[in-house]
């Protein structure tokens, strides 16, 4: 029975996320499957070109995304960039090896000062209205 527990903490390690993108591209292909099965269904039923057109460039899907502005890009990334640093900061009172205290907390301020200068980049980024252009 105890040798079971590293068969499964390896299988589970590697075997969850491989599940987890198999399902991710298998339900991908899936819809792009079906759109392109809707775009046939458009063009033997002889509709229109511009509805056609509209279909085909839905099928992309990447153009239909509404893109992340620069600035709030910035703020998260800062904030990611944040929390990481602060918890590998953090660490350094629960690790028992002075040579990986030094090198945990250096990348902890590393990582706290790319955050500050994410906030500071997303701070200077001008928001730009609708209503003023």
């Amino acid at each position: 029975m105890e040798s079971l527990i590293p068969i499964v903490a390896i299988t589970s390690a590697i075997g969850i996320p491989a599940a987890v993108i198999i399902i991710g591209m298998f339900v991908a292909h899936k819809n792009k499957i079906a759109r392109y099965n809707v775009v046939q269904k458009a063009i033997e039923s002889n509709a229109t070109p511009e509805v056609i057109e509209q279909l085909v460039a839905s099928i992309g899907g990447e153009n239909s995304k509404k893109k992340t502005p620069p600035r709030q890009r910035n703020l998260i990334h800062g904030t990611i960039l944040l929390a990481l640093g602060i918890a590998l900061f953090s660490m350094r009172f629960f690790m028992s090896s002075p040579d990986d205290i030094a090198g945990v907390s250096i990348t902890g301020m590393v990582l706290t000062l790319l955050a500050a200068a994410k906030f500071i980049i997303a701070f200077f980024i001008v928001k730009k209205d609708p209503e003023q252009a």
